[in-house]
């Protein structure tokens, strides 16, 4: 009593393993003033663990097991730093990076659907599928194209037969809630006891589903007595209108971020008062975000759910908490 079985043993499960080539070279010039690297790599990762469910007749929940497939990454990654200006009394210099990755699911003989959707009346609906051939969180679903004059969604007739049936008609979109290329710029500055620096970060190539307008932002709330937003009282739909998951609620999450930046300065002290050293700071993070994402932030990732499948949520949006936006004043004093 008080005990019961989780998950059925298997006996010759084992870690998944990754089979890395990268070629590399670091360069330098004028003393190092010009510096960086350039890699190329080729990772592909073989006996893919997943939840299956266990054979018949047992009933616990699930099993883990090796899948005979492979996911396989490959893309290059520059660096690049250059001192602008190099004195005795003042610095700047700047750092750059960018990185491409090609994401891929290989030799999988089956399909998975994952990336899980929650809200009222979307119990068991998903938004993403593990199929060969895809890169991974590949967004599977129906294709929205608008509002008939009853207010009703009309959807893509993917099979057919003259009806766009949103649990019928659904397709690969041909998007991804990986971002195909991410960068960073950082400055850095020092003159004199001043100092200071930036960091801007960015993402390009991959999609978030909006979850939480599906979810929340819809006709049928309107007439449920919730809120909505602006865009759902003039956008025509029916308060009878079904929220299925769709391209309605996808959208392009490329953004550059303002990561952070502060800016320092250290107080000359003759060293004969009460501190040796007294240093002032400001520092803000997440300072804006330029992005054409509808949602508070495209950086986010929410847990919906597995689905059974043990595959974990990525460029899902359901209510989450965005990144926030802090400013710090400092001060680094010693005796």
């Amino acid at each position: 009593n008080g005990t019961a079985i989780v998950a059925t043993d298997v006996p010759d499960l084992k870690w998944e393993t990754t089979f890395n080539l990268n070629v590399g070279i670091d360069f330098g010039l004028n003393n190092d003033r010009l510096s960086g690297s350039l890699d190329v790599y080729r990772n592909k990762t073989r006996d893919l663990l997943l939840r299956t469910p266990p054979a018949a007749p047992a009933v616990d929940p699930f099993q883990f097991g090796n899948v005979d497939a492979s996911i396989l990454n490959q893309g290059i990654e520059l660096s690049v730093g250059y001192d602008f200006v190099q004195s005795a009394n003042t610095t700047f210099s700047a750092n750059f990076n960018i990185a491409y990755n090609q994401n891929e699911v290989q030799d999988f003989q089956s399909a998975v659907n994952t990336g899980a959707i929650n809200g009222q009346g979307l119990t068991g609906a998903f938004a993403q599928r593990l199929e060969s051939g895809r890169s991974l969180f590949s967004y599977y679903m129906a294709v929205f194209e608008g509002f008939d004059g009853n207010g009703l969604p009309i959807y893509e007739d993917i099979d057919g037969n003259g009806v766009g049936d949103p649990s019928a008609d659904k397709k690969f979109v041909g998007e991804d809630g990986l971002p195909d290329v991410t960068s960073g710029l950082s400055l850095n500055f020092r003159s004199g006891n001043w100092d200071a620096s930036t960091y801007f970060s960015g993402q390009f190539g991959f999609s978030v589903y909006n979850n939480t307008a599906n979810g929340f932002f819809t006709g049928g709330s309107i007439g449920n007595s919730r809120n909505v937003t602006q865009n759902v009282v003039t956008s025509g739909e029916s308060g009878s209108a079904s929220a299925d998951v769709s391209t309605r609620f996808l959208e392009k999450g490329d953004f550059v971020r303002f990561q952070n930046a502060s800016i320092g300065y250290n107080v000359p002290l003759t060293g004969e008062g009460l501190f040796k050293t007294l240093r002032l700071s400001l520092t803000g993070q997440n300072l804006f975000l330029i992005t054409d994402y509808s949602g508070l932030d495209p950086e986010v990732t929410s847990a919906t759910g597995d689905l059974g499948s043990g595959v974990p949520t990525r460029g899902i949006d359901w209510a989450a908490y965005p990144n926030p936006r802090t400013i710090t004043f400092g001060l680094n004093a010693s005796f």
